[in-house]
């Protein structure tokens, strides 16, 4: 696995993923952005001084989580021969978008204050912005590996 390209990649794929978060959080005239759902949730957590630093933490912790994920599912493919392929991207984002679902479920629940979004639409948006996520990996991948 060239970790480099992997890392490229999954900044494209978390970055596509993102800008349909905001798109639909636009259209929908919902929060459904989760880096400034992150920075939200960290805002309590940080000392009052370091409070304005609630938002990049956000933004940092959202392309963390996407970078190991890229790493991961590189692996995964690679270590099981599966071809990069929209429909194998297809079925790592439901995976992953599953995964997501269950993470962010616990952590709403597991917070002193949770935010005010629609919890069911936030979670099917999700999901798909997951799978638009792994297709972009996917395909970012064999490019780059071309």
């Amino acid at each position: 696995m060239n970790v480099v390209k992997t890392i490229l990649s999954g900044i494209a794929a978390t970055t596509a993923m993102t800008l349909y978060s905001y798109a639909i959080s636009r259209t929908k005239d919902e929060n459904f952005r989760e880096p400034e759902l992150l920075a939200e949730l960290a805002d309590d957590f940080l000392p009052a001084p370091a409070r304005d630093l609630a938002i990049p933490v956000g933004w940092i912790a959202h392309y963390q989580v996407g970078i190991g994920l890229a790493l991961a599912l590189e692996a995964y493919w690679k270590k099981n021969g599966k071809k990069r392929s929209v429909w194998n991207g297809i079925l790592a984002g439901t995976v992953a978008g599953l995964g997501g679902i269950m993470v962010w479920e616990l952590t709403f629940r597991l917070h002193p204050r949770e935010p005010v979004i629609p919890y069911k639409r936030f979670y099917g948006q999700l999901l798909l912005a997951h799978i638009i996520y792994a297709i972009t990996l996917a395909e970012m991948q064999k490019k780059l590996e071309a």
